[in-house]
């Protein structure tokens, strides 16, 4: 079968009657001139005339042909054939090829008893690069380094081999959308006409998620390409799947979870850590242990008594000693399964001597007065700032920026208004990473409320308030979202502390909770109105009570759930730590010094206790110190300063990478729906695989132009030839034969 990958150049063709146009044109010109000398001539003209035809036709001819040969080649037909191998999936090839390997190098690649399934992977990613030829190009993408920057294409195929050979296992989430996404993005900078797109994977479904359906339709619709897309070319590759067929494993034990009982943690007090742990598989351990470690020295130790594919969970309790940065590590001893990367998880923890909380009053007032005054008694109660919350209040007129400077939290309770400096103040804290409690009240203007403070929903508050709501009877709280940290301290036993308060008066909201999902409910009333919400804006958490935080409109701060709701909310609100500490794979760890000040001499060390590179970047617009992606999971350190002081950081691996469940064709199906997909299990089946397609096409453009040119020596030879003829007769008749 023969196909022109060029049609657009098919009238080239048209060219080649341009040797017959000139030959008749020619044949035209010629006027009859009476000549006495030309009776001499007649004879030997009579002679060479039927030379002279087939000399004229042959010249002709050759003329044509070059130019057929020339177009042709600029068409750049293709012969198809069987190459008697068998191999109805084989790859076709018919030019040199544009490749793009995309290794998954995540953490279930560490997965085997003895070899790795990464080692798998390379196998056959190296068996691939065997088939390729001088000329061919080739981009290496792993699964660890998406959305840092690319390298260009290789036509050095022994550098991709060193590349491929230099990877190693990672924490990073498999997902194989983002990995095909990135291929074909990188397929755009490559130069050769045929595209493979070449996924290799280490036979495990972790990233291959078929319910993920609009991700994968829109790849599918990209991996088509256009309706005039050639088969096997950059903007329609051909799809190569190389893959072990993984069996399922014995059994695989994950540390799931690593989680605290509160979101803000106090030097000296008790602490309840709950460790998670999953099995999978069907043989559960014997012997092993679970162990607690807080900063690599071991805290509490408990024998693992699990099921096969079952969850279990531990509770340890620990005081840290005193403030500062901590990494808790939980551990399984002895499991000996299938993928030791996943045996543990850490988890970054900042511990505080105290948080500055700043009240900011509508009414003024001292001790148990103002619009605050039980707000201070139930967080401070003694009064002498020696708790965790250290209090400033202030009335509405001393709120700015400098009254915000080194605040956790600021809690608002009914304000009349705000002028436009605080209402920038406040936004610009929140916006940073600042918590912000709003208590309403009778002072509460709501027009301006939400002319200033709402803003349609671009401002502080959650969300516009409609009208004060009077019930008939006063409102209890109905439902409590108690999954949320802020009501940590309740469980569903505790529903009846609810049960007591009297809400009698609070405003409506305007809010559409189905369609924000920004938008959180934490208590809601009886009759289905909002009491408290919280919204995330920009780097930090606003909360909003609908009612008053003194007892002008309910009696919730005389009842016994104030104390720990409102410490709650301030601790979930005062607890967020930016930069974050605890860090996905691929992630970097940031420091942002308080002062903004000069350079600042700092290391970085990893879970292997290698140096990680760190240096002056950016982090939210601020000066920072910034690391390198970190790539491997454990407990991170960053030394800052002369004496060094220590920054602790963690990254955590998906609990998800922990299932090790084998690929299935399937679920292939499913993800790459209508879309041809070549496969291959083993190095040597892939060689087989591309074998097929290369002795199955050959490509005719460069056989086409060396005949053009071959033709067009020819050419060059006939016309010496008979110019050479036509003088040898001249001279021939000579002297002799002059008139």
């Amino acid at each position: 079968m023969i196909e022109l990958l060029n049609l657009a150049l098919a009238g080239g063709i048209a060219a080649a009657a341009a040797p017959v146009l000139v030959h008749i044109a020619h044949r035209r010109r010629v006027q009859p001139v009476e000549w006495g000398a030309m009776r001499f001539l007649q004879e030997l003209l009579r002679r060479r005339r039927r030379s002279i035809k087939v000399e004229n036709l042959l010249l002709l001819a050759v003329r044509i042909l070059a130019l057929t040969c020339l177009a042709l080649a600029l068409m750049r037909p293709n012969v198809r054939f069987d190459g008697g191998s068998g191999q109805g999936a084989a790859v076709e090839r018919s030019s040199t090829t544009a490749a793009v390997l995309l290794l998954d190098d995540g953490l279930s690649s560490a997965a085997g008893r003895g070899a790795q399934a990464l080692d798998t992977v390379k196998k056959l990613a190296l068996a691939y690069l065997d088939t390729l030829h001088p000329g061919d190009e080739v981009s290496i993408l792993a699964l660890s380094r998406l959305g840092q920057p690319v390298a260009d294409p290789l036509y050095d195929l022994a550098a991709a081999r060193e590349q491929i050979q230099a990877l190693v296992p990672t924490a990073a989430a498999s997902d194989a959308p983002a990995l095909f996404e990135a291929g074909l993005a990188q397929l755009a900078r490559h130069l050769n006409a045929g595209g493979e797109l070449v996924m290799v994977g280490d036979g495990f479904g972790d990233g291959w998620h078929a319910d993920d359906r609009a991700r994968w339709e829109e790849l599918g619709r990209r991996l088509r390409g256009g309706l005039d897309a050639r088969a096997g070319s950059r903007a329609r590759p051909n799809l190569v799947l190389l893959a072990p067929t993984a069996s399922e494993l014995d059994g695989n034990i994950a540390v799931a979870g690593l989680t605290l009982d509160r979101s803000l943690l106090a030097a000296g007090r008790p602490v309840t850590v709950h460790v998670a742990l999953a099995h999978y598989g069907r043989r559960a351990p014997a012997g092993a242990l679970v162990r607690l470690l807080v900063d690599g020295r071991v805290v509490g130790e408990r024998s693992l008594e699990i099921q096969a594919g079952g969850q279990v969970e531990y509770a340890f309790t620990y005081a840290f000693p005193e403030a500062g940065s901590y990494v808790l590590t939980a551990v399984v001893e002895g499991a000996r399964d299938a993928l030791p990367a996943d045996d543990r998880r850490s988890l970054a923890v900042q511990v505080e001597d105290h948080v500055p909380v700043l009240l900011v009053e509508g009414v003024s007032g001292s001790g148990l007065g103002g619009s605050l005054g039980l707000v201070a008694a139930a967080l401070d109660p003694v009064g002498e700032g020696k708790e965790l919350f250290r209090l400033t209040r202030i009335g509405v007129a001393a709120l700015d920026e400098a009254a915000l400077a080194g605040q956790r939290v600021v809690v608002l309770g009914d304000l009349p208004t705000l002028d436009a400096a605080g209402v920038a103040a406040i936004e610009h804290f929140v916006a940073a990473g600042g918590g912000v409690v709003v208590g309403l009240g009778a002072n509460t203007d709501l027009a301006l409320a939400n002319r200033f403070w709402s803003r349609g929903g671009d401002g502080f508050l959650p969300c516009n308030l409609l009208s004060i709501a009077k019930p008939p009877a006063p409102l209890a709280p109905g439902t409590a979202n108690l999954g949320h940290p802020a009501l940590a301290a309740f469980s569903a036993k505790s529903a009846e502390a609810w049960k007591s308060l009297k809400i009698a008066t609070y405003a409506r909201l305007d809010a559409d909770f189905s369609r924000r999902a920004d938008l959180v409910r934490l208590l809601t009333l009886d009759n289905g109105d909002p009491l408290l919400v919280e919204r995330v804006r920009g780097l930090g958490r606003v909360v909003l009570c609908t009612s008053s935080l003194d007892t002008a409109w309910s009696d919730l701060p005389l009842r016994p759930a104030f104390v720990p709701l409102l410490r709650g909310v301030v601790a979930s609100l005062g607890g967020v730590v930016l930069p974050p500490r605890n860090l996905a794979p691929g992630e970097r760890l940031a420091w942002v010094p308080a002062d903004g000040g000069g350079d600042i001499a700092a290391a970085a060390a990893g879970p292997d206790g290698k140096p990680v590179e760190v240096s002056t970047g950016v982090w939210d617009g601020r000066r920072a110190v910034v690391s390198v992606p970190l790539l491997l999971p454990g407990a991170y350190e960053l030394r800052l300063g002369s004496p060094p002081t220590v920054v602790r950081y963690a990254v955590a691996a998906a609990a998800s990478e922990s299932r090790l469940e084998p690929l299935g064709e399937t679920t292939v199906k499913d993800c790459l729906s209508g879309l041809t997909v070549h496969r291959a299990a083993t190095p040597e089946r892939v060689g087989q695989l591309f074998v097929a397609a290369q002795s199955g096409s050959i490509e005719l453009a460069r056989w086409l132009i060396a005949a053009c040119a071959a033709l067009l020596f020819l050419e060059t030879w006939l016309t010496r030839r008979q110019v050479g003829a036509e003088r040898s007769a001249a001279t021939t008749r000579g002297p002799e034969q002059a008139p």
